[in-house]
């Protein structure tokens, strides 16, 4: 049975104050739609999310519980990973390969650049930089998370929230 990992960055946030932490900044009013224009293309083109993966940053956490919202989600399955913050590309595929298989299908809300590195490693396909809000599907034809490896992920598709827009 094939596994599906969906890459997300972020939606639009707000650009850093001065003291604020990284860590702490917080979605645009632009951002807050484009996170509910993923969930309105995800509840049209139907997934079946085991969980959803996000980093704890708050621009991710709130792009990850808008889209949860939307696809009214269970709230109980959405975990905030402090590793999906600042990571490095090898720690994103470390992360992706210690999921649980119990999982089938699985969101991942980070940053860039691990998205876009990590979403070609795996598909060797050029994508390039991932924009905010922007949604990387991947398939994998393995029996195990521990099994994905460079270039062994097909890309089913890049959606960007421009694309989106369009539709709605």
């Amino acid at each position: 049975m094939p596994r599906f990992l969906y890459l997300l960055r972020h939606a639009q946030s707000a650009d850093k104050q001065v003291n604020e932490r990284d860590h702490d900044r917080e979605l645009t009013p632009v951002g807050m739609k484009q996170s509910i224009h993923v969930g309105a293309y995800l509840i049209k083109n139907p997934v079946n999310l085991d969980a959803i993966m996000s980093s704890t940053a708050e621009r991710a956490k709130a792009t990850s519980n808008l889209i949860a919202d939307t696809l009214k989600f269970d709230e109980e399955k959405i975990f905030f990973q402090e590793d999906l913050y600042e990571a490095s590309t090898r720690t994103f595929f470390q992360f992706i390969s210690q999921l649980s298989d119990d999982y089938q299908s699985v969101m991942c809300v980070a940053h860039n650049p691990a998205i876009s590195y990590v979403a070609e490693y795996l598909t060797r396909a050029e994508i390039g930089d991932v924009v905010p809000s922007g949604l990387v599907i991947i398939k994998f034809n393995i029996h195990s998370w521990k099994e994905v490896s460079q270039g062994n992920g097909e890309l089913i598709q890049y959606i960007q929230p421009a694309t989106l827009n369009d539709h709605d």
